[in-house]
């Protein structure tokens, strides 16, 4: 889940070449570039291109993980960021302690403003990577998932939201088939988290909730975070993404079916994280009510028709 930028660590230009100097590469410049809410980023020019340096707050294991799997998709020839690995070999190196990544820099931008060709990339790109083998190494349930519910339920922070939570939870633990189809998921496809240059689509990015996971709860997270407007999912969004996914991997029947209760599925379970991070984790008194906002949203999803979803 990325949802600001962190800037917890500001490295010198001696520190950034000493970094470079462990890919063979030499720095003529740098900026500091867009990050995540476990990282900080900065822009590299060298002699040799453009790359983005990546220093994570997260453990090296988790980091390792994420480069392992970027290795992994390149062997796919899956649209993602490319990793360089260092010359004395591994995935990632350390400054001040903490683990750092280098990537391929990919032009273009984020767009929150995506109409239905754009959305159709998408949803094909989604498939795409839905036929690629989980590697082992990958979580098995989703970062935020059901598992996580249960932690935040019972602290009488907000009674009301911690009840509508435990009973959506019931009712995803009832409904949800165990049969669905798993396999390699993104887990975290929000606008943020995907590139385009004019109106082509160039990459996924931010791989750090990826698991092996059902299928259609990657499509429900996309539907989420894509095909929203205000409190509720826009339809004509939502059939565009499905569409250029259906045009790669074909639904099953079940699939079909719990599409929608993925979607409220999705929208529950970020609701959860962002009332797990800004109540519990870290109190964050003005965006405290962060939660409530998807909270509002799985429950408009969950209040349309199902003809009419379908």
């Amino acid at each position: 889940m990325k949802e600001e930028m962190a800037n917890d660590t500001e490295l010198q230009e001696p520190e950034l070449q000493a970094i470079a100097g462990e890919y063979d590469l030499t720095v003529v410049g740098s900026e500091p570039f867009e990050g995540g809410s476990a990282s900080s980023s900065y822009l590299l020019h060298t002699e040799q291109g453009r790359y983005v340096l990546t220093i994570f707050e997260i453990a090296m294991d988790r980091v390792v993980k994420i480069g392992r799997l970027l290795l992994h998709l390149a062997e796919y020839e899956f649209p993602t960021t490319r990793l360089l690995t260092p010359a004395r070999g591994g995935v990632a190196t350390v400054v001040r302690g903490k683990p750092v990544l280098l990537k391929v820099y990919i032009p273009g931008r984020v767009r929150q403003d995506l109409d239905g060709a754009m959305l159709h990339q998408l949803g094909a790109t989604m498939a795409r990577l839905h036929h690629i083998p989980a590697p082992g190494f990958v979580p098995r349930q989703h970062a935020y998932g059901l598992h996580v519910f249960r932690t935040v339920i019972g602290h009488n922070i907000d009674p009301e939201y911690e009840s509508w939570l435990a009973e959506r939870l019931a009712h995803f633990e009832h409904n949800l088939s165990p049969d669905l189809p798993q396999g390699l998921i993104h887990g975290d496809l929000l606008w943020d988290n995907v590139l385009f240059e004019g109106r082509e689509f160039r990459a996924f990015l931010d791989f750090e909730d990826v698991c092996h996971y059902y299928s259609v709860f990657d499509l429900g997270m996309g539907i989420v975070g894509l095909c929203t407007e205000g409190a509720t999912v826009a339809l004509d969004k939502v059939r565009a993404l499905v569409a250029g996914y259906q045009q790669v991997r074909a639904l099953g029947d079940r699939e079909i079916e719990a599409l929608q209760l993925c979607t409220e599925y999705a929208a529950a379970a970020t609701s959860c994280w962002r009332f797990w991070k800004y109540r519990i984790d870290t109190p964050t008194p003005e965006l405290a009510d962060r939660h409530r906002q998807m909270m509002r949203l799985a429950q408009s999803v969950r209040a349309i028709p199902k003809a009419e979803f379908r």
